[in-house]
């Protein structure tokens, strides 16, 4: 089996969904908000002139396996969620009379971004996920180091990364790219490493 990289700017739209179907098995707060969320953050990320990021594709038999994400204004992306006004309110509205704890987790994490970057000629390494059937084959770390290196390229100077504390698997790749973690903090339910490193 040979991996293939491609910007993820060029994904086909109609391939976009699988991206999606990929973040929802990642833990995090959008994949809690419920796949129409994922898509349409997706939607936008690719849209974004300032995000970047990569998809990795079985070369045979085409099959997305992972991707990653990064950017130098992270809050931005998400704000993009709320464009839209119609189609947010119905979603929110969903969210919150099915699953309350996440829409007062959508609000505290909503805060806490805001402060997260403040440096700088810095980006935030937003997501770097991989399909359960292809882990543990170091792609997700190759993804991750894939924006490092296009981050390095576009001028940027240092990359931040937040991790659950309880995801010894993506730390694991994170430090092994030379991320180190200069804080630990909660936000709601969640508790996560603060990691940074230099490019």
């Amino acid at each position: 089996m040979k991996t293939i990289f491609l910007p993820l700017r060029e994904i086909p739209y109609d391939v976009l969904p699988r991206i999606a179907e990929i973040q929802l098995h990642d833990a995090g707060l959008l994949s809690k908000l419920g796949f129409p969320f994922v898509l349409k953050y997706f939607e936008n990320a690719i849209k974004d002139e300032k995000a970047f990021g990569f998809y990795a594709q079985d070369d045979e038999t085409k099959e997305i396996m992972g991707f990653s994400l990064a950017s130098p204004k992270p809050s931005a992306l998400t704000s993009k969620l709320t464009e839209d006004k119609v189609w947010f309110i119905k979603n929110i509205l969903k969210v919150l009379f099915t699953k309350p704890i996440t829409f007062f987790q959508m609000l505290i994490s909503s805060v806490t971004i805001q402060n997260q970057m403040d440096e700088p000629n810095t980006i935030e390494c937003v997501y770097f996920t991989v399909d359960p059937k292809y882990r543990s084959n170091k792609l997700g770390r190759t993804l991750q180091k894939a924006l490092m290196d296009e981050g390095k390229k576009r001028g940027y100077k240092k990359i931040f990364a937040s991790v659950e504390t309880k995801n010894i698997a993506s730390l694991k790749a994170t430090q092994a790219n030379g991320f180190t973690i200069v804080k630990t903090f909660r936000e709601g339910m969640y508790h996560r490493h603060r990691l940074e490193s230099e490019l």
